[in-house]
């Protein structure tokens, strides 16, 4: 299998905002309680299984330091869930990653009442110059990501882009996020929300970095009402099929298709296989690898 590696196979001409990439959805919630849990990998076990964009979102615990969470619910420290991380950079030069990490967005409970999150920018430098050294693997030379192709960042030495919104941390970039949610399709059962969700790409048109959830959003006054994120993924894995064909036999959908994310990215290979199976319909695999890639992201 190659899904450590699958970036090997594409063409260096593909542009980051086009090119379809499996994304982990709070992609550092392993071992979180039953209602946070999202995820039960860490970063680089999904970096093995072919995730290349990470939801990372962070707070601060009471002992200062700078921690993962899902909401109020925090788990491993930053530093703690990049370990390794360096090391599968070093180790695999064709692979780039999209890391998106900043704080967890304010949320409002009831009237006046909000939720806030906080992750000093001085501390998370701090860990990312000790953890993944984004003075020396980090790409920053573009203006928007429509930019940026595969081989520009390969060509530069750099093995990832650290996307936050406000440019908080040293060698992050702002990027133009499309990220289409509402709450009734997002809320609906299994069937029902793998049917309405395909035509976000019509909907919500972007040429930047497009991220198509997969995953559905537990909430109160939806069908499925507040649950777990693994009882809704185990309902909605009979239905992933029908995105990802969805998205094949129609021409709009492919093109505007980028990274793919949900939750439990490496329960099996199944989601990231059928997910980078949509390269080799992009025309993004390099010419005579085809069936060489097809064959080396089959789900065993």
């Amino acid at each position: 299998m190659i899904f450590d590696r699958w970036m090997e196979y594409i063409t260096p001409s593909a542009p980051l905002n086009k090119l379809i990439m499996p994304g982990a959805h709070n992609a550092c919630t392993a071992g979180f309680g039953k209602m946070s849990c999202c995820q039960d990998g860490s970063p680089v076990e999904q970096m093995e299984y072919g995730v290349r964009h990470f939801c990372i979102r962070l707070d601060t615990d009471r002992k200062g330091n700078i921690v993962c969470c899902h909401g109020i619910s925090k788990g491993k420290t930053l530093s703690e869930a990049l370990k390794g991380v360096r090391e599968f950079m070093e180790t695999h030069p064709s692979e780039v990653l999209l890391l998106d990490i900043r704080e967890y967005y304010d949320q409002k409970l009831f009237g006046p009442v909000v939720l806030r999150y906080s992750a000093d920018p001085e501390k998370v430098d701090a860990v990312l110059k000790q953890t993944i050294e984004p003075e020396k693997y980090a790409y920053t030379d573009f203006n928007e990501l429509k930019e940026v192709t595969l081989g520009a960042v390969r060509d530069a030495g750099k093995r990832f882009i650290l996307i936050n919104d406000s440019e908080a941390y040293a060698y992050s970039k702002k990027c133009n996020i499309c990220l289409p949610w509402e709450k009734k399709v997002n809320g609906a059962k299994a069937y029902k929300f793998t049917r309405e969700t395909l035509r976000f790409f019509k909907d919500y048109p972007s040429d930047g970095l497009y991220i198509f959830q997969t995953q559905q959003t537990p909430n109160l006054a939806t069908e499925i009402g507040l649950t777990s994120p693994r009882k809704l993924d185990a309902d909605l894995r009979e239905h992933f099929g029908y995105l990802i064909e969805g998205i094949r036999s129609d021409p709009y959908y492919l093109e505007s298709a980028n990274v793919i994310a949900g939750d439990f990215m490496t329960r099996d290979y199944m989601k990231c296989s059928m997910i980078l199976s949509l390269n080799i319909d992009k025309g993004f695999v390099l010419p005579g690898k085809e069936e060489e890639f097809r064959e080396g992201i089959k789900c065993n």
